[in-house]
């Protein structure tokens, strides 16, 4: 089983968020750099980037680039306060606006997920009951001031059926024992999945990455994948014989 959503145990001031989103909006936003990825306006203003850049809303594809904040989180005393919450390493921090009409178009994102170690955080700040965003073709609801985990290892979309423009303040993290200690607690809204959909190549990696965290949660997650993973096997080579025997 991986996990597919989780909504956490923090909730965040809608008035606040927003009164400090609307001093921002005079700002230069940039166009998303997915460009293939959506239809519509989809745009973002760097809070914490590489070096700290205020023009780069761009998310480094190696391990090793520094980000820092960006003089729109230093203005931002209420959403410093917000990253504050979360005590793990903080990569790359985004006020991502989606304006009324536009669609994210089903994609994935790679190797983003707890299971390999790095997590997207949303933070919806302006939103509206006719956004429709989907995990894997499930709608998941996000309201204003909550905190979500999403799995964007998995097919995802987003289209903004409203007349308003929905606005989330976006945060990737590296998962720490901080953050693993967070994901487990009981009572938490979530929901796992079968993950007999990832490719064998993912799944070896996951289970090497849930073995290293070597807590009970993840050696059991990583017990039930391999599980699955034995299963998928067996039943491919005995459809495979059946076939040969066939012929």
């Amino acid at each position: 089983m991986i996990l597919k959503y989780l909504q956490l145990p923090y909730f965040f001031e809608p008035k606040h968020l927003q009164k400090e989103l609307a001093a921002l909006q005079g700002h230069a936003w940039q166009l998303h750099y997915q460009k293939l990825h959506y239809e519509g306006e989809w745009t973002a203003l760097p809070l914490r980037s590489i070096g700290g850049n205020a023009e780069n809303v761009m998310i480094s594809p190696v391990n090793d680039q520094v980000y820092e904040d960006t003089v729109f989180l230093k203005e931002s005393p209420y959403l410093a306060e917000v990253l504050a919450n979360f005590k793990c390493p903080l990569l790359a921090v985004r006020l991502l606006k989606l304006n009324a009409g536009a669609l994210i178009k089903e994609h994935r994102d790679a190797d983003l997920c707890f299971e390999l170690g790095e997590i997207r955080l949303h933070i919806p700040v302006i939103t509206h009951a006719e956004v429709e965003c989907r995990i894997d073709k499930e709608r998941v609801y996000l309201k204003e001031g909550e905190c979500w985990y999403l799995n964007f290892n998995l097919p995802h979309s987003i289209h903004n059926k409203s007349g308003v423009n929905r606005v989330h303040l976006v945060i990737d993290a590296l998962v720490n024992d901080w953050v693993k200690e967070l994901f487990c607690r009981p009572g938490l809204y979530k929901k796992e999945i079968n993950d007999l959909g990832h490719p064998e190549e993912v799944k070896i990696e996951m289970i090497a990455r849930l073995r290293q965290i070597n807590s009970e949660t993840s050696n059991r997650m990583a017990n039930e994948m391999e599980a699955s993973f034995d299963y998928l096997n067996k039943t491919i080579c005995e459809a495979s014989n059946k076939n040969q025997d066939a012929q």
